[in-house]
């Protein structure tokens, strides 16, 4: 007899996790219309005489299978769309409306209504099928909804071939999640047919841009894989692919042979070990290095291959195929020379440009391996609400601070507020001011650092001081990033100051506000930075965004986003019962119509001018640069000292370094040299 349950039995106590209540947020997905019209709970508890049971009975399967017409109402009700890109070309030829090309190549798959379908309707493995359940995912997003199906219902089926998929997400959505768990399970079924073969080698690649993402999807991806007999590892410097190749690699590494009696370097650097993990996490650079230790000096030379990755998976695609990291990521692509392989694009923006590169180079890929037509697998393309918009549970803040000094106030009166927001119904209705931590995004490593030079005093000592505050930015060393990444998520740092390093993908749950310090340099890098709020449905985050004058020229895009966000944020709380819930829930300070037509458009070259080097007067100062650009660029710096201080401050840095050198320099009298008079 369980002495919990006897003890606990009159108090309503539970041993175990118990499910939930839906909620209304973006990606709450937990109700479903029945063949009456009425929503029914997905999941509910059956009675203790039922017949049913959890062992894959067909009359438990069938009472989640929805009719065609239920499957699009559930379709459209969440925002998604599933459509084969073969198809949509093949409409193309014979209707000239893109509204009913479209129509024609959408497809209706079952959705996932509940995770305990996946080992009803889709036998997973039993121990992935717990692993997730302990993680408490009850019930899934839009996004997990509408791709979990499409990547496990291959699977079942001897022979059939999994989709290529494109998704395109909102940020914050699961779409890790979403990915890992068809990954884990194919790797799984793998497993199980070959268990004759000893041998274990890498079957499948994630592609993502940064270390910060790398490590945050190994450990979500640890979670999963417990007890399973899948592994999944990140990519470091030695580490060999296949026998005899880390040798190779090692000639091409940095450790200098003076620091040979060092045993830290020698075990970190000199073993080389063979890679047993199933999954492999890397970025590009990373891993074309392992493939090919002499890319960066001949990027012609095509790669060792890579015959064995069944699976291809790019984490935020369109900046692993934007030009900074294009000629990587096709390397590495081009190295998968599996028949077979499976790919897969996730991103919350992917543009109609990236979008036909990576049909292209699928396309292309596929007749170099000269794949007949009739094996070639579907081609998908899922999209989750509306493309380049923002969560509408985030709300935004535009402010005109005309100056850079208006901007750093503006950044202390966030720090330090002295009242709360007063919205337009008076201060009764005011919001409440925002709460740390907070997450600022500045243009450059310069001026993230000096940002943080600014403000690394203005928390007062008995709340921690200058310990609650911190920089991190790409310069700095590994070890470093991840402790104050790791101080961060624990919340011994309140403010963290940042590039746009962790702007895509890195999970922070409990960021309350985003700061962009100065505005991003492309419409969705504005969605991914205030996606870094606001994860996985959660309400109450706040994206505030400064400019200035010199900024005006390139801020309607971003006022464009925000004003779609209030917009859908809108609609969405009309459609709850409460009908005076709607103007409750819109944000205060929103986008004004007169300031969209106020503000001017933006060019092409101008946003291309942008994207690549980010607002003239913040960039680094050059030595081409006329005196006229380098007094701008000095005016636009960050600093409150007054010309006398930051002299007073270099002379005194400068005395130190002239004694410094004085006492390190030999000095000739302790030598006994003679002189050898004038030259």
């Amino acid at each position: 007899m369980d002495a919990l349950k006897l003890l606990s039995r009159s108090t309503g106590l539970k041993t175990k996790i118990s499910k939930p209540s839906p909620q209304n947020v973006p990606s709450a997905s937990g109700h479903i219309p029945s063949e009456n019209g009425s929503d029914s709970t997905v999941g509910r508890k059956r009675k203790r005489d039922s017949k049913d049971s959890d062992d894959g009975d067909s009359s438990v399967t069938l009472s989640h299978l929805l009719t065609e017409e239920e499957v699009r109402q559930f379709q459209k009700k969440h925002k998604i769309k599933i459509v084969d890109l073969k198809l949509f070309r093949a409409a193309s030829k014979s209707t000239d409306s893109r509204k009913s090309q479209k129509e024609q190549s959408r497809i209706f798959p079952q959705p996932l209504t509940s995770f305990g379908q996946l080992g009803q309707q889709y036998n997973i493995n039993s121990a992935l099928a717990g692993n997730i359940a302990q993680q408490a995912y009850f019930e899934p997003t839009e996004v997990q909804a509408a791709t979990l199906p499409l990547l496990l219902k291959p699977l079942l089926e001897e022979g059939q071939q999994e989709p290529d998929l494109l998704t395109i997400a909102p940020t914050g959505s699961g779409k890790t999640l979403a990915f890992l768990i068809p990954l884990i399970e194919k790797t799984s079924r793998a497993h199980r047919q070959r268990r004759d073969q000893a041998e274990k080698h890498v079957s499948s690649i994630i592609l993502a841009p940064t270390k910060e993402l790398v490590s945050q999807i190994v450990n979500e991806g640890r979670k999963l894989c417990s007890k399973t007999g899948v592994s999944i590892t990140a990519m470091r410097k030695g580490m060999e692919l296949w026998e005899g190749h880390a040798v190779e690699a090692e000639s091409q590494s940095d450790v200098d042979e003076d620091v040979e009696h060092n045993s830290d370097l020698e075990k970190d650097h000199n073993p080389s070990r063979l890679v047993k993990a199933d999954i492999l996490v890397s970025t590009p650079l990373s891993l074309v290095h392992a493939l090919c230790p002499a890319w960066e000096e001949d990027q012609t030379k095509p790669p060792n291959p890579l015959p064995h990755i069944e699976t291809l998976i790019l984490d935020e695609a369109d900046v692993l195929l934007d030009p900074l990291f294009r000629a990587q990521t096709l390397a590495v692509w081009a190295a998968c020379t599996s028949p077979s392989l499976q790919i897969s694009l996730w991103s919350a923006t992917i543009g109609s440009s990236i979008e036909e590169l990576a049909i292209s180079t699928i396309y292309q890929r596929q007749k170099r391996l000269k794949i007949p037509r009739s094996q070639r697998p579907q081609l998908l393309r899922t999209i989750i609400g509306l493309k380049d918009t923002s969560l509408p549970s985030i709300s935004h803040r535009l402010t005109y601070t005309a100056t850079e000094s208006g901007k750093l106030l503006g950044m202390r009166q966030l720090l330090h507020p002295t009242r709360a927001t007063s919205s337009s119904k008076g201060d009764a209705d005011a919001a409440p001011p925002p709460r740390t931590p907070f997450l600022v995004f500045t243009q450059t490593i310069a001026r993230a650092q000096s940002l943080y030079d600014e403000l690394q005093y203005d928390i007062p000592a008995p709340a921690g001081g200058s310990s609650r505050i911190a920089v991190l930015h790409s310069s700095l060393p590994d070890h470093v990033r991840s402790s104050i990444m790791q101080k961060f998520r624990e919340g011994k740092i309140w403010v963290l100051i940042t590039t746009d390093l962790l702007s895509r993908g890195v999970d922070f749950r409990g960021v309350n506000v985003v700061v962009n310090y100065d505005i991003p340099t492309t419409v969705a890098g504005y969605v991914h930075r205030a996606g870094r709020t606001g994860r996985a449905g959660r309400r109450g985050g706040v994206c505030v965004s400064f400019y200035t004058k010199e900024d005006i020229q390139y801020v309607k895009g971003i006022a464009n986003v925000i004003a779609a966000s209030e917009k859908a944020q809108a609609s969405s709380a009309n459609r709850h019962e409460n009908g005076d819930s709607a103007a409750a829930s819109l944000p205060a300070g929103g986008i004004q119509p007169w300031l969209l037509h106020a503000l001017p458009d933006v060019s092409k070259t101008a946003k291309k001018d942008l994207k690549l080097h980010g607002v003239q007067s913040r960039r680094a100062i050059h030595a081409d640069d006329d005196e006229k650009t380098r007094r701008m660029k000095r005016k636009a710096r960050i600093g409150t000292q007054s010309g006398y201080e930051k002299r007073e401050v270099n002379r005194k840095r400068a005395a130190v370094q002239a004694s410094l050198s004085r006492r390190t320099a030999p000095q000739e009298r302790d030598t006994g040299a003679e002189w050898g008079g004038f030259d």
